[in-house]
C-alpha cells in the first residue's frame, strides 16, 4: 500500500470513528432529562429515610469537608456512617470529633477486606448490614456535598422510579498545572465514549454512573446479593448499574443538581496513576464492545493532534484533521460546565490527549488492577488460597 493510499484509509477511519462518537453524543443529548434542578421534597414520600455511607481508608486530610456537608443535610438523612477498612492515620479521631457535633455520625470499623476484594465494596457491604435503610447514599470522602444533595437525589429517584441513581458533580482539581491538563483530558474520554450525563438508561452496555455520589434503594442492594456480587469488580459503580439494568431495574445518571463538588486527587501525578484504574469501565460488557470503545477513543481523542500535525505535509488528511480538531474544541467547550473555575490550563488540556489515551488503553488491558495498593480480582483470591496464604 502506497503512502497516499494509507493516508486516505487513515482519514476514512478517523471520520468513521468521529461519526460513531457524534452519534452517541447526539443520542445522549436527546435522552437528557429535563428540569432535574426543580426536584424538591414534595416529590418524595414523607417517611423515606436515607443512610449516608462514606467508605474511608486513611482519609484524615480529606474527610472533614465531606462531613461538614453531610451534617448540613436535612433530617431525611437518618445516619452518616463512616466505614473504615483499615486506616492507619487519625481518621477515627476526626470522626469522633464530628460525633460530638451531630449524633447521626457513626463510626464502623469493617477491618481489612478479604483477599481479592475491592476495599470500597467490602466497606459498603458491612455498612449496609449494620444500618438497614430504605435508601443508601454512597459518598466518597473527597466529595463536598451541598446541603440539598440528598434531598434532591431522593426526590429525583422517586420521581423517575429508579432504584439506582448518581449525579455528575462539579469538578475542582488542585491548582497545579498537571492536575488541570490531565483531569480535563481524562474526563473528556468519558464524553467521547458515552455522551453526556442527565438521562435514564435502557441498555446495560451504555450505562455510566458516578460512584462518588450514588443513591441505591434497598431492593437494588438486595438484587446485588447485598453488594457481595461486586466484590471483585474494578469499577464497582459501573458494574452495579449494568447488572441492575440486566435485572430489570431503572438506573439514572443526573447532571449536576447543586453546588456539590469533588476534588479527587492531590496532584497531577496522583491523577495519572490512580484515575485510569476505573475509567475504562469495562465491567459487564463483552470484550468486543470494550475493544470497539478502545479503537473509538484512539481514532478520536487520541488522533486529532497527530493528525493535525501530519496534515501539514499530507493534504489528503486535512478534512479528517479539521473534523477531529473541531469536535475536540466542541468537547472542551461543552464540558467546561463541569469546572466552575477554568484557568488557561483547562483550555490547553487537549494537548495532553495522546498521552491520556495511551495511558487509558494501557490501563484497560491491565489484568491485575489494585485498589489503594490492594490487588483486586478472583484470580488473586484463588492464587493466594492455593498457596495457603491468608487475607491481606
Amino acid at each position: 500500500m502506497s503512502g497516499r493510499a494509507f493516508s486516505r484509509l487513515l482519514a476514512l477511519l478517523v471520520i468513521a470513528a468521529h461519526s460513531i462518537a457524534l452519534a452517541r453524543l447526539v443520542r445522549s443529548a436527546r435522552q437528557r432529562l429535563r428540569d432535574t434542578s426543580l426536584a424538591t421534597s414534595e416529590a418524595r414520600p414523607p417517611d423515606e429515610r436515607v443512610v449516608a455511607i462514606v467508605p474511608v481508608l486513611n482519609e484524615q486530610s480529606r474527610l472533614a469537608a465531606c462531613l461538614e456537608g453531610l451534617i448540613d443535610q436535612p433530617s431525611l438523612v437518618s445516619a452518616i456512617v463512616v466505614v473504615d477498612t483499615g486506616s492507619s492515620d487519625r481518621t477515627a479521631q476526626l470522626v469522633a470529633a464530628y460525633q460530638m457535633r451531630d449524633s447521626r455520625v457513626r463510626w464502623l470499623s469493617a477491618g481489612s477486606p478479604p483477599v481479592g476484594w475491592n476495599g470500597k465494596v467490602w466497606g459498603l457491604v458491612q455498612a449496609c448490614q449494620a444500618f438497614p435503610a430504605n435508601w443508601y447514599l454512597i459518598i466518597d470522602a473527597d466529595v463536598r456535598p451541598a446541603p440539598t444533595l440528598a434531598e434532591r437525589m431522593l426526590a429525583l429517584a422517586v420521581q423517575h422510579g429508579v432504584t439506582c441513581g448518581s449525579v455528575a458533580l462539579q469538578q475542582r482539581p488542585m491548582p497545579d498545572i498537571g492536575s488541570w491538563l490531565l483531569h480535563a483530558a481524562f474526563l473528556t474520554t468519558l464524553v467521547y465514549r458515552y455522551g453526556v450525563p442527565g438521562r435514564l438508561f435502557s441498555e446495560p452496555d451504555d450505562a455510566l454512573v458516578n460512584g462518588q455520589a450514588m443513591l441505591l434503594h434497598h431492593r437494588a442492594v438486595e438484587a446485588l446479593d447485598d453488594l457481595r456480587s461486586l466484590a471483585h469488580t474494578n469499577a464497582e459503580d459501573v458494574a452495579a448499574a449494568r447488572r441492575l439494568l440486566q435485572l430489570g431495574h431503572r438506573v439514572a445518571f443526573w447532571d449536576a443538581l447543586d453546588d456539590s463538588y469533588v476534588t479527587m486527587y492531590r496532584d497531577g501525578r496522583a491523577i495519572w496513576h490512580a484515575w485510569p484504574r476505573s475509567l475504562p469501565a469495562n465491567e459487564e460488557r463483552a470484550p468486543w464492545r470494550n475493544l470497539l470503545d478502545a479503537a473509538l477513543l484512539a481514532g478520536t481523542q487520541g488522533a486529532w493532534l497527530p493528525l493535525l500535525l501530519a496534515s501539514r505535509v499530507e493534504p489528503c488528511l486535512r478534512p479528517a484533521a479539521v473534523l477531529a480538531f473541531g469536535v475536540r474544541l466542541g468537547m472542551a467547550w461543552g464540558i467546561r460546565r463541569a469546572y466552575p473555575r477554568r484557568p488557561i490550563w483547562y483550555w490547553l488540556s487537549p494537548l495532553a490527549d495522546p498521552l491520556v489515551v495511551v495511558r487509558l488503553l494501557m490501563s484497560s488491558w491491565d489484568r491485575r488492577p489494585t485498589w489503594r495498593g490492594r490487588p483486586i480480582g478472583k484470580d488473586v483470591q484463588h492464587a493466594r488460597e492455593s498457596l495457603g496464604v491468608g487475607s491481606l
